[in-house]
């Protein structure tokens, strides 16, 4: 039986195999609270947080076809709001990172105060300047109703 003291010597000495930590769980939860932040602007009609969360060239497409700068961004969302909830549907949230950009796929629910509900689908793409995330482009799509 010189095979097994021969093993628990190696094992001893052998580092432990262990899955590899994530190189972007740190970016994938900023992220993330980017996108949660996102959301709550137009629910809240607080249009602060877009100052950090999109970038000076932000440059996006919303549901209907319009193009926005940033600037418009945060006008638009200063007026009312007919939402009563919105939610990031952060189980149906894919990131995918090349390099300092990041390609964010995903989709909101809301409901509105006269009842209607609806799906957002969206594609953010963030891009890390200086140490901090920010969206540079994002396009969204309403999900139409099942008939």
């Amino acid at each position: 039986m010189i095979f097994a003291p021969t093993l628990i010597a190696l094992a001893a000495v052998l580092p432990i195999a262990s899955p590899a930590a994530d190189p972007h769980a740190r970016d994938h939860e900023q992220i993330l609270q980017l996108e949660r932040e996102w959301n709550q602007v137009y629910l809240v009609n607080d249009p602060a947080p877009l100052d950090h969360i999109l970038a000076d060239d932000f440059f996006g497409t919303e549901p209907d076809g319009r193009r926005v700068h940033k600037k418009e961004m945060i006008e638009e969302a200063k007026g009312p709001s007919n939402l009563a909830t919105s939610v990031v549907n952060e189980n149906d949230v894919t990131i995918r990172y090349y390099g300092d950009t990041a390609v964010v796929n995903g989709s909101s629910s809301w409901v509105q105060k006269d009842r209607k509900a609806g799906r957002f689908i969206w594609t953010d793409i963030f891009v890390k300047r200086s140490g901090r995330w920010a969206v540079v482009a994002s396009q969204d799509l309403e999900v139409p109703e099942a008939k």
